[in-house]
Parts: structure tokens; C-alpha cells; sequence
């Protein structure tokens, strides 16, 4: 239990590890400007590629990675997480700090970190790549009326800046 507690705490906070890198990028910088024009099931769409290709390199670090089975299980399950993501950024009032826990969590228990390369894991990562599709689908369906309209004013709007103590406020011509 402590070693995943220290993995967790580490992919938490580490930000050359996915989430603490990503997450204030991906939920907070592009989905909120995506949601500010399209509907958030379309902005997701398209947040879901770029953050797949993003993810591709991966695919290159180990040898073995690039069978058929692998390649579709971590690509798919990586364009269906992002649903997962964003739906939460979304439900949680543009939340990046709740994605970046939600990301840590997922990244803590990999299927890299259970099997070895070979057989099994093929089959675990493809099959970890359907469960994600059906949360995917599950998120959609059941929640399809917030998919559809626009987005919560919180996941479109951008972070502003904090004023300096000295100085007030800008005030909109």
C-alpha cells in the first residue's frame, strides 16, 4: 500500500509525468477555449486527438509496444480517458486540480505496472482500452443533455490573471 501511495504522490506532483504536465495544458488552457464555441462533446472530440497524438511517442519507448493489440488498446483507451477528464473538469466547475488528481489516480495503476510484456499484457491493454470506451459511451449516453448544450460558464471561461497587490483591477472599456 505505501509504494502506491508514493507512486501516487509522486505522479501527483511531478511534473514531467503526465498529470502535474498535462492537465493545466489539455483542461485548463484548450478545453475551456474549444467549450467557449462548440459544444463540449464536439470539443472533446477534438481535445481527444490532439491529446492521443500527443501520446503516441510512448508507443516508441519500449520494444514490443507496437503490436496491432497494444497500438489499439493504448490508443483508443487514451482518446476515451480524455472523455472521462473533461467530463469531470465540466461536473466539477472547471475544476483542473480535481482532473490532475483523477489523472494521478489512473496513472498510478497501469497495465505496464501489473504485466510484463507479452501475451497478457496485449490483452490487458486492449481490453483496458474497451472498459475506457465504455466509460466513454456510458458518459455520453447517460449524460447526453450536458454533451449536447453549451458547456458550464466555469469550464469556458479562462483562468484570469491575478491582479498585483498594488494595482486595481482592469475594468472592461
Amino acid at each position: 500500500m505505501s509504494t502506491i501511495l508514493l507512486v501516487f504522490g509522486t505522479k501527483l506532483i511531478n511534473p514531467g509525468d503526465g498529470p502535474l504536465g498535462e492537465e493545466p495544458g489539455w483542461r485548463g488552457f484548450a478545453l475551456p477555449r474549444l467549450q467557449s464555441s462548440l459544444t463540449p462533446l464536439v470539443s472533446i472530440l477534438i481535445l481527444g486527438v490532439l491529446v492521443t497524438v500527443w501520446h503516441v511517442p510512448l508507443l516508441f519507448l519500449e520494444e514490443g509496444l507496437l503490436r496491432p493489440s497494444i497500438i489499439v488498446g493504448f490508443l483508443l483507451g487514451t482518446m476515451a480517458v480524455t472523455f472521462w477528464y473533461s467530463w469531470l473538469f465540466n461536473h466539477t466547475g472547471g475544476s483542473v486540480l480535481l482532473t490532475i488528481i483523477a489523472h494521478a489516480a489512473q496513472g498510478t495503476i497501469t497495465i505496464g505496472g501489473l504485466w510484463s510484456l507479452g501475451a497478457d499484457f496485449a490483452r490487458a491493454n486492449l481490453l483496458t482500452g474497451f472498459v475506457w470506451l465504455a466509460v466513454a459511451i456510458g458518459l455520453v449516453v447517460f449524460d447526453w443533455k450536458a454533451w449536447r448544450g453549451p458547456a458550464p460558464a466555469e469550464a469556458t471561461t479562462p483562468p484570469q490573471a491575478i491582479p498585483s497587490s498594488g494595482a486595481a483591477p482592469a475594468t472592461p472599456a
